[in-house]
């Protein structure tokens, strides 16, 4: 869901509307000093942070550089063709640029504001474990976003290397090879194309996949992630990290033995599954209070130690 125009009022979005150079200036005016982490990408790159050949490496470097040089150097590099590729991405602004965040609010939001700068780049397909909005500043984006149940179509890249903290897809939106990756078409047949421009924000679903491309020499973007499930429940990709060292190996028969246990106590949609039992003995088959979910995880961790 795109809200146009929803923070065309924010005092950031106004700077930015009167140019490049205001923007600059209104935010090297509320730089605290403290340098965030920097993507940079040697001249004549495509602006595409990815892997390199053997999908270990990287094609960009990481460094911590001080806001308001990277600032300069954008404004210098504007109009240029086959500039350095610049990008901070992420920066909480609580820790940058704190008067950013007390200027620029969405009431009844109460999640760590964000924000991204750079110049022309492209982000992979790639999956948030959040609820996103993503509130466009300066220039503009393009988002090209895939339900969560198109993963087997992606062709996702590893868990153990990634771009930003979450895998990415290695199926190529800009240059498809279908030979290679010929279930990305089906995936292609389902996805929805948003444009943001200055003021507009952008609702992201938990974990949808979302490519993203930035089309101009100066692009701002401040957005929101948050996640409802309580803290207690810890991070589910953990468990489906143990799930594949435990249970994806198993001989063909037990595979679909556990299978239908998972489906039948994990991701079943009906009321509680342990309601035929007494309420105290139902256990993990029960509703689970945070003391209980704590207990259990402590015992957990117990247990996998002692493997």
């Amino acid at each position: 869901m795109i809200f146009k125009g929803l923070v065309r009022d924010w005092p950031i979005v106004q700077a930015a509307l009167s140019g490049n150079g205001a923007l600059i200036d209104y935010l090297k005016a509320r730089d605290n000093g403290k340098p965030p982490e920097t993507f940079r990408q040697a001249p004549g790159g495509d602006g595409k942070y990815f892997y390199g050949e053997d999908a270990k490496s990287f094609n960009f470097a990481r460094a911590h550089v001080p806001l308001r040089m990277t600032l300069d150097r954008l404004l210098g590099l504007s109009g240029q063709a086959g500039a350095e590729r610049i990008y901070v991405q992420s920066a909480p602004l609580s820790d940058y640029l704190p008067a950013v965040k007390t200027e620029n609010a969405l009431p009844g939001i109460a999640a760590e504001p964000r924000i991204w700068i750079g110049n022309r780049s492209t982000t992979q397909i790639h999956f948030d474990l959040y609820d996103n909005l993503a509130c466009m500043v300066a220039g503009s984006k393009r988002f090209v976003l895939f339900p969560p149940e198109q993963l087997p179509n992606l062709y996702m890249g590893p868990f153990e290397a990634t771009v930003s903290g979450v895998p990415t897809a290695m199926a190529n939106l800009e240059n498809p090879d279908f030979e290679k990756h010929p279930r990305f078409a089906e995936a292609l047949k389902t996805a929805t194309v948003a444009e943001l421009e200055p003021g507009d924000v952008l609702f992201v679903p938990y974990m949808w996949w979302h490519h993203v491309v930035s089309d101009d020499d100066l692009n701002v973007q401040i957005n929101y992630w948050w996640n409802y499930a309580p803290q207690e429940m810890g991070v589910p990709i953990q468990a489906l990290f143990h799930a594949m060292l435990s249970l994806r190996d198993l001989p063909a028969q037990q595979n679909r033995a556990w299978k239908a246990m998972f489906d039948h106590f994990v991701f079943h949609q009906s009321d509680p599954v342990g309601e035929h039992l007494p309420a105290e003995v139902r256990g993990f088959q029960g509703e689970l209070t945070p003391e209980q979910r704590a207990a259990f995880r402590k015992q957990i961790g117990k247990n996998l130690s002692e493997d």
